[in-house]
């Protein structure tokens, strides 16, 4: 920056409803990690009523704190900024008094979000308190990059999802449009964005271009901490399609922060993660949020509120997509809306739920089905299916050959025919061609089951087969036909009464024959 200039900061809010998520965590170490590449940074604790940003930012609890900013003829916050032990990041610590100051009024919240903005810095990172109380909410939306954080928890994502329809209400209160929200029945909750575009669609609502450019510019950015498994940092991306098809909310995922105890051990110690421990994976995690933000640009607003409700949008792959590549994005959305998937934590009742799965099943067989996907292509695209778009690599010149190109719909080499979904009800008779064409048909490979259920590939493959010899005993197939039931959603009970009468007639067990042998006695 050219000395004698004043170049307004970047302000990044940081919030997500819940406590304990790993707020302060993530805005002193994001902070510090942008003063590594030469930016001025100021932490701001607005955790009102609970600071405790001093401690990750490595800081001995200040003396003095922002209350002071907000009290009459107080002084101005730049004066309130200290030093901390990393050059070029500064903090200014939360409330520490009185009482009665923990939640500031509209004007003192107006006065902190003007006063950001005239601090001496490039980046301001601002870690807000629990909760959706108005000041929170405010100082979220004022930000230039509204930032959310939540853990891989059912309570943390149910808690997001209310924050992020809570703080859009709040700025249509701010855009003086809160009286579309006036009658709006919400599935769950306060209305969604979703839901009040097509309230005010349905009422005719003058207001309507305000109210898409509205949501459209409601655009957070979402961080993902504590991930410790595969389907933890591959939660973010759930949510984000969630929150986009749900809410109507086009939610930019910036990345995961994995679990490490160098960030318990560092905090007992009151020293920064990134001073502390530098070689952590946690810490190559804040380089790659930080570095995210870095490359934040404003949202479009030029874009549809509605998501698109094609097949292909349903389950998130291009036109050209495989069959093979339907069947993985089919297991992957019925991961996202599984009953027990934390992604869609507080969105759905039962009933609502079961519909999605209804219109999923639709899209996939119908995909799955290479006439039915012609015929659906050339009412969807009437001028061909368009091929995707092919960009200039930005990678160095390598001498490997060229990638081979996506493969056309009608490519015989692209298409691998798969049974369609059989009916099943509550009579039908299970077998195990039957049993592993409603697998192939769902999309699942048995391998899939086989991690899951811990029952080897061989005993698999002889169930499917009805290579009775090469199973156990009935009561370990039992076992393993409840476990391939549920894997599937099939009623297990029917499962097993009917396959196990098939293998028995096979291989009847001792204790079979010896009832047989009694029934004439006995009558």
């Amino acid at each position: 920056m050219t000395s004698g200039t004043h170049q307004q900061p970047r302000v990044v809010a940081i919030g997500g409803g819940k406590g304990g998520v790993g707020k302060s965590l993530v805005a002193a170490n994001v902070g510090i990690f942008l003063a590594t590449l030469g930016k001025r940074v100021v932490l701001v604790d607005a955790s009102f009523g609970a600071p405790n940003l001093h401690i990750f930012a490595g800081v001995p609890r200040p003396g003095r704190s922002l209350s002071e900013a907000l009290a009459a003829n107080g002084p101005r916050l730049a004066d309130l900024a200290v030093s901390t032990h990393v050059p070029g990041v500064k903090l200014i610590a939360g409330f520490q008094d009185p009482p009665w100051m923990a939640e500031p009024g509209p004007q003192l919240v107006r006065l902190v979000s003007e006063q950001l903005r005239s601090l001496p810095a490039d980046w301001v990172v601002v870690d807000l308190g629990a909760g959706i109380a108005s000041p929170t909410l405010e100082l979220f939306l004022d930000a230039d990059i509204s930032l959310l954080l939540a853990v891989p928890d059912p309570t943390s994502i149910e808690l997001m999802h209310r924050f992020v329809k809570a703080a859009f209400l709040k700025s249509l209160e701010q855009r003086g449009l809160a009286h579309l929200a006036a009658g709006i029945a919400a599935e769950e909750g306060a209305p969604s964005p979703l839901e009040l575009w097509l309230g005010a669609v349905e009422s005719g609502a003058p207001e309507l271009d305000e109210l898409r450019k509205a949501i459209l510019a409601f655009a957070p950015h979402l961080v993902v901490n504590s991930a410790r498994s595969k389907s933890d940092m591959e939660l973010g991306r759930a949510v984000a399609s969630v929150a986009r098809r749900r809410l109507g909310v086009p939610i930019r995922y910036l990345g995961h922060l994995e679990y490490d105890e160098a960030v318990w051990a560092s905090t007992r110690r009151r020293r920064p993660l990134l001073i502390e421990h530098p070689e952590t994976r946690i810490a190559k995690c804040f380089e790659r949020v930080a570095r995210g933000l870095l490359a934040v640009r404003p949202p479009a607003l030029d874009g549809d509120v509605l998501p698109n409700d094609s097949h292909y949008e349903l389950l998130e792959v291009p036109p050209t997509a495989s069959f093979e590549d339907i069947r993985r994005a089919n297991r992957r959305i019925r991961d996202i809306y599984g009953a027990e998937s934390i992604a869609i934590s507080g969105l759905y009742d039962p009933a609502s739920l079961e519909a999605v799965h209804r219109r999923l099943d639709l899209a996939y067989t119908s995909l799955m089905d290479a006439a039915k996907r012609k015929e659906y292509d050339l009412e969807l695209f009437p001028d061909g299916v368009p091929m995707p778009v092919q960009h200039a690599p930005s990678a160095p010149h390598t001498d490997a050959p060229p990638a081979r190109p996506p493969a056309k719909v009608d490519d015989p080499a692209a298409i691998v025919a798969r049974p369609p979904m059989p009916e099943v009800g509550p009579q039908t008779e299970y077998s195990g061609p039957l049993l592993r064409q409603i697998r192939e048909a769902i999309g699942i490979e048995l391998r899939e089951i086989a991690e899951k259920s811990k029952i080897g590939m061989a005993y698999l493959h002889a169930l499917e087969g009805e290579v009775f010899a090469k199973l156990p005993a009935a009561v370990y197939v039992r076992g393993f036909l409840a476990e391939y039931a549920r894997a599937l959603g099939l009623d297990a009970e029917r499962v097993k009464q009917t396959y196990l009468r098939r293998y028995k007639a096979v291989r009847p067990s001792p204790d079979d024959e010896d009832e047989q042998r009694e029934r004439p006695a006995k009558s």
